[in-house]
């Protein structure tokens, strides 16, 4: 799995960083775009992508519908 490093536009769709928040890194922070089950394109930080893939595996969740129900949620809350 490939994250792009010094994007110049790159953006976490969950968590709003841009730069990385590592004081001794003065640098973008690294996305991936995922294409979820509704094939949406869903840019995500390492540290997201995470945390999503760590709740898909403890509660038996595909990753591409858990992108798919966390962009609803974040849309209905105007937060993306």
């Amino acid at each position: 799995m490939s994250f792009i490093y010094n994007k110049k536009d790159a953006k976490c769709m969950w968590c709003k960083r841009t730069r990385n928040p590592h004081k001794d890194f003065n640098e973008t922070i690294s996305t991936k775009i995922f294409i979820s089950h509704k094939k949406r394109e869903i840019e995500l930080c390492f540290f997201c992508y995470e945390n999503e893939l760590d709740f898909c595996n403890n509660n038996n969740i595909s990753f591409k519908r858990i992108l798919d129900d966390r962009f609803d949620t974040l849309n209905l809350l105007k937060l993306v």
